[in-house]
């Protein structure tokens, strides 16, 4: 077992032991680096929960419960007493000592970062031996709230080519969560015009020669040399697409070459091209161009 894969799994013992929960959904086989996310449910405890130091930085998100849901925890040593709702979140630094009891059953989104996917996103705009996030509980923030759901929804749709999507959620996040929750300033970013033209180049290369993969961010950010949110700033200001937007932009272009210039089958330029299934490949074709597959075929 890799050391992130063991950082993971500490990550989700430690919640499903501190929440008293089973996992309904995670992202085990989707090639998400440095991120963990578990969908969960609260079980009847045989015993009471454990206190657990939490060995890297989480968030957990309340998604479903009734309407009188009272939790009790204690962070780091300090007891408190909350109602929550819906949208609530409960950010948990690296450290914290954390331990809670609730009055009811209730379902939630949990996501795990691991310190190395930390200093690939932030190394370049924050300096992470100054700064440290700080618990918060309870929480409401409509963008946490909405990231967590749009990352479950990726994963039940389309698990085996989410990696890319996973991880630019996951670095607009973090860079959101430490400019919000941090105890000091970010540093005040330099400004640029994109990235450098070779380094463009050499992104948009191995894209186009690797569109039936899972790309991921972190392999786009390390071929720049730069960390995640770095590089996804410039490649927005250089192209005018985020990453993930133009692998799909791409995906499609040469999806309608193949069809305009191959007897390939709908289905295996589908998978040619890096789509899921031919569902996915058809939603994004007439999103972007106005028309299907096979209008374009029929040409």
């Amino acid at each position: 077992m890799s050391k992130t894969d063991h950082e993971s799994c500490t990550v989700e013992k430690a919640i499903l032991k501190s929440f008293n929960r089973q996992s309904l959904l995670c992202n085990d086989n989707s090639g998400w680096s440095g991120i963990r996310f578990q969908f969960t449910h609260s079980i009847s405890a045989s015993a009471l929960p454990e206190e657990i130091v939490f060995p890297e930085n989480a968030i957990h998100i309340y998604t479903d419960m009734p309407s009188d849901y009272v939790v009790e925890a204690r962070i780091n040593g300090r007891l408190q007493k909350s109602s929550l709702v819906t949208g609530h979140s409960l950010i948990i630094p690296r450290g914290t000592v954390y331990w809670q009891s609730d009055t009811h059953k209730s379902k939630g989104i949990t996501l795990g970062f691991d310190s190395g996917f930390l200093t690939r996103t932030l190394s370049e705009s924050i300096d992470l031996g100054c700064l440290e996030l700080h618990p918060q509980f309870p929480t409401f923030d409509p963008l946490i709230y909405q990231i967590g759901l749009a990352l479950k929804a990726e994963l039940e749709q389309n698990r085996h080519s989410s990696r890319l999507y996973a991880e630019s959620a996951a670095t607009f996040l973090i860079t959101h969560l430490f400019h919000h929750y941090a105890l000091r300033k970010q540093k005040e970013q330099i400004t640029t015009n994109g990235l450098p033209k070779y380094k463009l180049q050499q992104v948009i290369d191995y894209i186009h020669a690797n569109l039936d993969c899972n790309i991921g961010l972190t392999e786009l950010a390390d071929l720049a040399q730069m960390s995640l949110s770095h590089f996804s700033r410039l490649f927005k200001q250089s192209t005018g697409y985020s990453p993930h937007q133009f692998v799909i932009k791409c995906r499609v272009d040469c999806a309608r070459e193949l069809l305009l210039k191959s007897d390939l089958s709908i289905a295996d330029i589908t998978y040619k091209v890096g789509f899921a299934n031919q569902g996915h490949l058809t939603n994004h074709f007439k999103r972007l161009l106005g028309v299907t597959p096979k209008v374009v075929r029929e040409k």
